[in-house]
């Protein structure tokens, strides 16, 4: 890991943003503000926060349907597995990880697993999207949220225009994909071909009209939780303003840690966060200390969790990540025609 060079780009990118969280703010009031939060408040919050997951477990369940039926309650370790891996693996790997313990355990191939993620997340990008984008319209934002508004509607505007064209005509996506792949270095043409497949694929399940509702649904339950799990780490640093500014800072943080940075998206998420607290008038201090319990609170728990989870099915983190890792790949895609 330490001969990565994403490890070390991702560690310079967190390094800027922890660096720009203390411009204006000394560690010692931030230490201070830590030490007087009523720390109760957590206990619900990390339950509340284990709920949404369950949520996602089932969403998951749904968007997997079109590959292989597999029940929600079976899909949450996994999904627990694959939050701990991006946590403490870099470049995301969790994703990896949990394609490949999705195929150890449900026979589900690796690409197909993949595919699914990426309808995964383009569903919980679009629901961030529109919580920063409404919330910054209602409450108002400063320059940095601002821009960080209108990079990820640039962004999954145009995610969003694949996904409705995939969803419509998902044979002549197919083709463009084949095409399109065609102009990439010949190793890595058949993963991009496969994956856009996968992807492809993994929406065909959503062409039904209650699948695609039931998945809308629970991806609007599952942030709407998360962004109560923040409520409720706010009012254990006594902080009491509209609940938009939370949905605000679900949107802002989790958006942020899709750019490249250490593992668990530590410095970006901070940031930002902290950004929508100072627009709601809390104190530097106070937004900063808030903006590392919360972010503790998502991942350390699902850390922990995850660990016994891989522990539970006789697997290792670091034998996991060499495993999921993909292979070189070096065949090109095949022509129109299928040959």
């Amino acid at each position: 890991m330490l001969r990565s060079r994403r490890f070390w780009v991702g560690l310079a990118v967190s390094a800027v943003f922890i660096a720009l969280l203390f411009v204006r703010t000394r560690p010692g009031t931030v230490a201070s503000a830590l030490a007087g939060a009523n720390y109760w408040w957590l206990a619900p919050a990390v339950a509340v926060y284990f709920v949404s997951v369950w949520v996602r477990a089932y969403r998951y369940r749904f968007i997997l349907r079109g590959v292989r039926e597999v029940p929600g309650s079976a899909l949450f370790p996994i999904l627990i597995v694959g939050y701990m891996a991006n946590n403490l693996l870099p470049a995301r790997a969790g994703e990896l990880v949990r394609a490949y313990v999705l195929g150890e355990r449900h026979q589900v191939a690796k690409m197909a697993a993949l595919g699914t993620v990426a309808v995964e997340r383009l569903f919980d990008g679009l629901t961030l999207l529109g919580f920063l984008a409404l919330t910054v319209l209602w409450l108002g934002g400063d320059s940095a949220l601002k821009d960080l508004a209108l990079i990820a509607v640039a962004i999954f505007a145009a995610a969003l225009a694949v996904f409705v064209g995939a969803l419509a005509a998902p044979d002549t996506t197919e083709q463009l994909v084949a095409r399109a792949s065609r102009l990439l270095p010949g190793r890595f043409q058949r993963r991009a071909y496969d994956l856009a497949g996968s992807f492809v694929e993994g929406l065909r399940s959503l062409r039904r009209p209650d699948a695609f509702a039931w998945v809308v649904a629970t991806s609007l339950v599952a942030w709407l939780l998360e962004a109560v799990v923040y409520f409720l780490v706010g009012r254990g640093f006594g902080l009491d303003v509209n609940f938009g500014y939370f949905m605000m800072a679900v949107g802002a943080g989790n958006l942020a840690i899709t750019a490249p940075s250490s593992q668990g998206g530590i410095g970006p998420f901070e940031f930002f966060v902290k950004q929508v607290l100072l627009g709601a008038a809390a104190g530097e201090a106070v937004a900063a200390a808030y903006s590392f319990a919360v972010h503790a609170v998502i991942i350390v728990p699902a850390t922990a969790l995850g660990l016994y989870y891989l522990w539970a099915m006789n697997l290792s983190l670091g034998a996991l990540s060499r495993r999921a890792a993909p292979a070189p790949v070096y065949e090109t895609v095949p022509t129109d025609s299928g040959t």
